[in-house]
């Protein structure tokens, strides 16, 4: 039998119920106590799209810093789906590259060679330099060769750099 602490159980409902300080404070709580179980709840809560944004987002934080990868499909799934609000997207690569993901890569390939926003794009550079590797480093190099400007020059610079 599982035991469920009422306390996850609180701090999951913040996520769900908060305002956007409220719901990232419970995020953090929940990095703090790395409970398994708060990391399927927050799976959940990523995945569904008929959740507030903002519970969305904190859910998609915490599994990033908890390293929960059987939510890698979910946090995939949103990041190429265009039809995603932006700033889930970008939430999503930071996780993926938090957990170091190479199963994101292919994806955030195709985001940095497409017209896709700056602010995506950068997130997409920072995730891939933090999954590291052959292949995420052929990825930069490939979005270098671009010659991007502006704020993305300087961050697949310092990318490359590392």
């Amino acid at each position: 039998m599982i035991r469920i602490h009422p306390h996850s159980i609180r701090t999951v409902l913040r996520i769900v119920t908060g305002d956007s300080a409220e719901v990232m404070e419970a995020a953090k709580e929940i990095i703090r106590s790395s409970n398994p179980l708060s990391a399927d709840w927050l799976t959940e809560i990523a995945g569904n799209a008929s959740c507030r944004r903002w519970s969305r987002i904190a859910a998609i934080y915490a599994l990033g810093f908890l390293g929960y990868k059987p939510s890698s499909s979910v946090l995939i799934r949103i990041l190429k789906n265009v039809r995603e609000h932006r700033e889930l997207r970008c939430h999503a690569a930071e996780a993926l590259g938090n957990m170091r993901e190479r199963r994101a890569l292919s994806v955030l390939r195709k985001i940095l060679m497409s017209n896709e926003r700056p602010d995506l794009k950068k997130w997409s550079i920072y995730a891939a330099s933090e999954i590291g590797g052959p292949r995420a480093r052929a990825v930069l190099s490939q979005f270098a060769a671009t010659r991007p400007t502006g704020t993305l020059k300087k961050e697949i610079k310092a990318a490359l750099a590392r």
